[in-house]
């Protein structure tokens, strides 16, 4: 997980909801990502790259998390792996107003800011950075959004959007990833 140094919260959020996850919350996370056919590692947090930070807008640039993330796996010579980074930080792209997370469509690196998940309710949190985990994940494994709203791959375009879908691959999409995940 890499963590904003300094990030802030977003407009109306009150100081009693943390960005930050638990040991608890990161395990339940991993089960849910494993549940989705994924072999997740924890890996220690780490601060964002300063490059990332555009302190005009108070938020980190999705590319330089990105970025920094791929260097890590091959500095790891992980050159096979694929990574799901968390971070507390409010993301963007140039064009985006905000995100809630991004990958490199048939990449290694799928990024989920959770940040844009909170609602006061811990484990619908969970359940949603889950689901958003999955969703990244499945755009790295080439995947493109899905119209079945059960499906993980769906767009979500809300949090109301994020807690509809299931934490899972529907059977079309399982198909188009086949052997990529076990």
């Amino acid at each position: 997980m890499l963590t904003g140094e300094g990030a802030r919260r977003l407009k109306g959020q009150g100081a009693a909801l943390p960005y930050a996850l638990s040991q608890g919350e990161l395990e339940a996370i991993a089960a849910g990502v494993r549940a989705g056919g994924f072999d997740p590692e924890l890996m220690s947090p780490e601060p964002l790259p300063p490059e990332a930070l555009n302190p005009a807008r108070r938020q980190y640039q999705s590319t330089h998390i990105m970025r920094h993330a791929r260097r890590r796996l091959e500095e790891r010579n992980l050159l096979g792996a694929r990574m799901l980074v968390l971070t507390d930080a409010d993301i963007y792209e140039p064009g985006l107003t905000f995100t809630g997370g991004m990958a490199e469509l048939g990449g290694k690196v799928a990024l989920v800011a959770v940040a844009r998940l909170q609602s006061g309710d811990r484990s619908r949190f969970v359940s949603r950075t889950v689901k958003e985990g999955l969703h990244e994940l499945g755009h790295v494994l080439g995947l493109e959004h899905c119209r079945d709203p059960r499906c993980v791959m769906l767009l979500s375009r809300s949090l109301a959007d994020s807690d509809l879908k299931e934490g899972r691959f529907c059977p079309k999409c399982r198909v188009v990833i086949g052997r990529a995940i076990r």
